[in-house]
């Protein structure tokens, strides 16, 4: 079905973006990115615009005649929060004390409570109905399984850290519990999932390192600046299968059951991946990324439906999960 309202609807989005954008503002690639659109239609909503936000404005990339567009001040009468977005905070407010991730829980119950106080009494009463009922038909399993639960002072002192670019220094247990020692590392990122971890410089090291938040101890600011190299989070995270970056990275193939197709279809081992139907009916993945051991372990989870997995490499690594597993199985 098309979507009349859709024109209108992407109009006042671009004004919620390039106003939210002032300090830097957004690139016409960018503006279509995050809008999803083409950057033919980006430019004609940009075009559109100057007719009802005379305001709109520009500036020139510091390297290139590119343009980053941006709106300082707004005419257009945006419409108020919404109940799915308020009720939409609630939600994903509880998937994260699920995932045990307190902190940025309570951080999005206020933002939401924070919206809702923003509100005229007239407006509520028009919301209250839609939000009761949309409040009481979501639920977020609270599945067992590894969580990251750490002290959220350790979270509130690494972002201190990251936003005034300082070194830090602190005591660091690995993940198993075997060895302990004092790390100094200019801080990069936080990554959040099952297990979260702070990207950062060892400067001892001279490398990228990652550390879980739970062994973080004992942070302690330091004067050095960090060390800021040109530093891409989101490229560095997405050449990881999972949490972890052990160097080697591989092209790596999953065949599948012909059966499996239609489970496949919806399902992204990673953003990198291909799709392709064999011949035989067989469905065959292939991505790119580090993580041999972790892409070995998904390989279980779909033990069922492989015929064939690549390189050799993972092909030995999952013969020694089996024989350790064997082992375990036979005492």
């Amino acid at each position: 079905m098309v979507d009349r309202h859709r024109p209108a609807k992407d109009m006042v989005r671009l004004i919620q973006l390039l106003s939210g954008k002032k300090t830097f503002g957004l690139s016409v690639e960018e503006i279509a990115a995050t809008m999803e659109i083409s950057e033919r239609s980006a430019r004609r909503y940009l075009s559109a615009l100057v007719d009802i936000e005379p305001d709109l404005d520009f500036h020139f990339a510091e390297d290139s005649q590119k343009k980053f567009w941006f709106l300082p001040t707004v005419q257009t009468r945006l419409p108020a929060v919404s109940a799915e977005q308020l009720s939409s905070l609630t939600a994903i407010a509880s998937f994260m004390r699920a995932q045990g991730h307190h902190d940025y829980a309570e951080t999005l119950r206020d933002l939401r409570d924070s919206l809702q106080a923003g509100l005229d009494r007239a407006t509520l009463l028009r919301l209250d109905p839609d939000l009761e009922v949309l409040d009481s038909s979501i639920e977020v399993t609270h599945r067992p399984g590894p969580k990251a639960s750490f002290d959220p002072l350790i979270r509130s002192q690494l972002l201190a850290a990251i936003t005034r670019d300082q070194q830090i220094g602190f005591s660091y247990t690995d993940v198993r519990g075997k060895t302990t020692s004092l790390r100094h590392v200019s801080p990069y990122a936080l990554v959040v999932g099952p297990r979260a971890y702070l990207i950062g410089h060892d400067e001892d090291a001279k490398g990228i390192r990652n550390y879980a938040l739970t062994g973080i101890k004992d942070v302690q600011e330091r004067d050095e600046p960090a060390g800021r190299a040109a530093f891409d989070a989101r490229a560095y995270v997405t050449q990881s299968f999972g949490a972890f970056h052990d160097g080697q990275f591989h092209q790596w193939t999953l065949r599948f059951k012909a059966a499996s197709a239609h489970e496949l279809a919806s399902y992204q081992f990673h953003p990198s991946q291909t799709m392709t139907r064999l011949p035989t009916g067989e469905v065959e993945v292939s991505f790119a990324c580090e993580s041999i051991r972790e892409v070995a372990y998904e390989c279980f989870r779909w033990s069922e439906h492989l015929t064939g997995i690549e390189p050799e490499a993972l092909r030995k690594v999952v013969a020694e999960i089996c024989e350790s597993m064997g082992t375990a199985c036979q005492s």
